[in-house]
């Protein structure tokens, strides 16, 4: 013998509880207020960038199909206050230094500079990997290319608006090219 739909236990228990949320809810497309919260400053504040941070896979690439690099590929994760990544807002500056050896500012020559805004959507979605959640900028040199087998400072700084916190980051590296090998892909045929 079946027993019927409407006086199965399932059916049963579940009246009493859907009731209780019938009668505790809020009524349909109320929204109940919160009492506490963090301010709209505060929330701007908890979903900013504290700190940048260059990582360690930046270096000089090629852009097209040779070995000879073109410019630097720099990659750059922004993260907040408890170091979580996050994207940002705002205009990030890089500069790239000549290598001092044995100076307390190990940094040189100024080299090249670039300006690059992450303002809007779109160039959001040009920079950002989200892979490695960060930042992926392709740098081209302008004019002469830099002298391989040596070493660089690369300084960035980020700032989202006049008047908020300027973020700063420095790396170093080594220029390292393999010239054989790039003479060897020079010579092959087209």
């Amino acid at each position: 013998m079946q027993a019927s739909s409407s006086s199965s236990p399932f059916r049963l228990g579940l009246l009493p509880f859907s009731l209780l949320i019938g009668v505790t809810g809020c009524p349909r497309g109320e929204v109940s207020e919160i009492e506490s919260g963090p301010t709209p400053e505060e929330l701007v504040g908890f979903y900013s960038p504290k700190s940048i941070k260059i990582l360690e896979f930046t270096k000089p690439q090629s852009f097209d199909d040779d070995l000879i690099p073109d410019g630097l590929k720099v990659w750059l994760r922004p993260r907040d206050g408890d170091g979580d990544e996050l994207k940002a807002f705002g205009t990030f500056i890089f500069e790239l230094y000549a290598y001092r050896p044995a100076s307390q500012n190990r940094k040189g020559q100024l080299i090249q500079q670039w300006k690059q805004p992450v303002l809007e959507h779109e160039s959001q979605r040009q920079f950002w990997n989200r892979i490695t959640r960060a930042y992926e900028f392709h740098l081209s040199w302008e004019g002469e290319p830099i002298p391989p087998q040596k070493k660089y400072i690369l300084a960035v700084s980020f700032q989202s608006g006049p008047g908020s916190e300027r973020l700063f980051d420095a790396y170093e590296f080594e220029f390292r090219i393999n010239r054989d090998e790039i003479l060897e892909a020079m010579s092959e045929p087209s």
